[in-house]
């Protein structure tokens, strides 16, 4: 008998690993097929919140997790592309996205169909289209085939194995009538769920369990523990926010907030009117237990949802409170803006925002271009703490997001995703060029401040130009970047040819202000290196817009 329970523990430990193996391997395929229309999605939140709370369940019904949505939002508010109040709905809506998964894990529960037989039929054709067949999407479907299908046979393992270790011929053992059948207090009940789903980090494979012990299970019981799940859930998200901006670490605690506020209006209410609640229940769903619990799980988070939105405001000021804000100016530049380790289980997202990294990067690294030439046309120094800031995040840029796009290279991107990658790594190395150049350049003027030398009103004159050429090929290569236009090219070369052309007039021009005694030999040589670092920064500007000649027609 001891080795009986043994054996059927390992199988029901193992029947969890294949179901939770399944609704990854679903979840994963469905947002990489989806992964557009997710971000599309996560993109068109807006201030109605009602519109949020659709959006997260939409999403959470796509990506199959709700700690999956928070950590994405937790990631989105990190770099300031949403607020906290948006992601406070999109939160909410997420909870209700969730309980699509118990609906399809109630499935098993159905009459007089044999759900596992054709879940397994189903994975094996999904193994098929995955491993034998080329075409992407072809191969995705069959993975999320393949996902379904094992969420459905791990089920099956669950439920014998858990049938084998709490039924003795037929009849309940005396330790679980104590524990499935006997009321607790819900307090205790509140807590297995929590701890159970932190350890899992899925509220989706603990209601699986629950459905796994069936008729053996009281919902008095059930809907406790489905209550604690809900708490639980959030652990994930929690550490994710770990070392993240005082927004995202908010995000984290308002979906803590959220499912904690939901499981206390609910807990008095069903422990005093339980029995009277199951009725209600059984009146809902039918006898079928799997399916009474699935529709708790449901019902649960659209009243949660429903009593709390109106109360989002009151939410994000309590999170503020809990989470007080702390960051300078400088530590906020030496972190990313727009992209996240999140992301990168969402590499269509990952890759769209990575751009707007860099050209986030490109807007640094044109603004210390032009600290730089003013400090070395005014001779004060008024802009070198700022500009030794914007060097520090050009550098960790670099660093950072080159060690991204490596991470993002490892994922499985697309044709036309991997090309950007590709591209963006050369990118990248032009940006960090361009900070060397600004980095020369405020050396120059402090030679010349060191030397007690100025440049001629011609020279400055001159730089002022040939900085508004630059500051031009930035604004125009940027905007190629961005939108992949073959006119802005043309745009782009016409105005780096003529940087070019006037960088060589320049040098002539000087040439002849030496020879009338109009330029004193330091301050010409610091001119002439400025003008070809200049010259130099415009090669650079020109190589981001060409990048795009790497994948816009693929």
């Amino acid at each position: 008998m001891g080795n009986s329970i043994y054996a059927n523990a390992f199988f029901m430990l193992g029947g969890i690993a294949v179901m939770m193996f399944g609704m990854r391997t679903m979840g994963a395929n469905l947002e990489r097929i989806a992964g557009n229309n997710v971000k599309k999605m996560l993109g068109g939140i807006t201030n109605n919140r009602l519109a949020g709370v659709g959006i997260g369940a939409a999403v959470t019904a796509i990506i199959n997790s709700s700690a999956a949505t928070t950590v994405m939002l937790v990631g989105f508010v990190n770099i300031g592309l949403i607020t906290l109040t948006q992601a406070a709905s999109v939160i909410m809506g997420a909870n209700i996205g969730t309980t699509i998964t118990a609906q399809i894990l109630s499935l098993s529960g159905t009459d007089g169909v044999d759900i596992a037989s054709i879940a397994a039929l189903v994975a094996a054709a999904g193994m098929v289209m995955a491993l034998f067949f080329k075409n992407d999407r072809i191969n995705k479907i069959g993975y999320i085939l393949l996902g379904l299908g094992f969420i459905f046979v791990g089920l099956r393992i669950m439920s014998t194995s858990v049938s084998g270790i709490i039924y003795e011929s037929g009849e309940l053992r005396p330790v679980f009538k104590t524990i499935f059948q006997k009321d607790h207090f819900p307090l205790l009940l509140v807590l297995i769920g929590i701890v159970f789903t932190a350890l899992i980090q899925s509220s989706a494979a603990l209601t699986g369990i629950l459905i796994a012990i069936g008729g053996a299970l009281k919902l008095e019981t059930a809907v406790f523990i489905i209550l604690g799940s809900n708490i639980g859930t959030c652990i994930t998200a929690l550490i994710s926010s770990i070392g993240t901006s005082t927004s995202a670490k908010r995000t984290a605690i308002i979906h803590l907030l959220f499912n904690l506020f939901g499981c206390l209006i609910c807990i008095a209410p069903l422990w005093i009117w339980g029995k009277e609640f199951g009725e209600f229940m059984k009146t809902v769903s039918g006898a079928s237990i799997e399916r009474q619990i699935a529709n708790f799980h449901t019902l649960f988070n659209l009243l949660t949802t429903l009593i709390l939105v109106p109360f989002t405001g009151a939410l994000v000021k309590l999170a503020t409170k809990i989470i007080p804000e702390r960051k300078t100016r400088a530590e906020a530049k030496l972190t990313f803006a727009y992209i996240d380790d999140r992301f990168l289980e969402t590499p269509p997202i990952a890759v769209g925002n990575t751009k707007r990294e860099i050209l986030r990067m490109a807007g640094i690294a044109k603004e210390n271009i032009n600290l730089c030439v003013e400090m070395l046309i005014s001779g004060i120094d008024t802009n070198s703490e700022i500009i030794k800031e914007n060097e520090n995040a050009l550098n960790f840029l670099n660093r950072s997001i080159t060690a991204y796009l490596t991470k993002l290279s490892g994922k499985n991107l697309s044709l036309l995703d991997e090309r950007k990658v590709g591209s963006y790594y050369h990118v990248v190395i032009d940006l960090e060029r361009v900070g060397d150049y600004a980095e020369n350049i405020t050396e120059y003027s402090a030679k010349l401040k060191a030397d007690g030398v100025a440049l001629s009103e011609d020279a400055k004159e001159e730089l002022k130009v040939l900085t508004g050429k630059i500051n031009n090929l930035f604004d125009i290569s940027a905007a190629a970047f961005d939108k992949r236009e073959d006119a802005l090219l043309a745009k782009v070369d016409e105005i780096e040819e003529s940087i070019d052309e006037y960088s060589a007039a320049l040098e002539l021009k000087h040439v002849d202000r030496l020879k009338q005694g109009a330029c004193s030999a330091q301050a010409g040589s610091i001119y002439l290196q400025a003008v070809s670092n200049l010259e130099r920064v415009g090669d650079h500007i020109t190589n981001m817009a060409f990048s795009i000649k790497q994948y816009r027609h693929k």
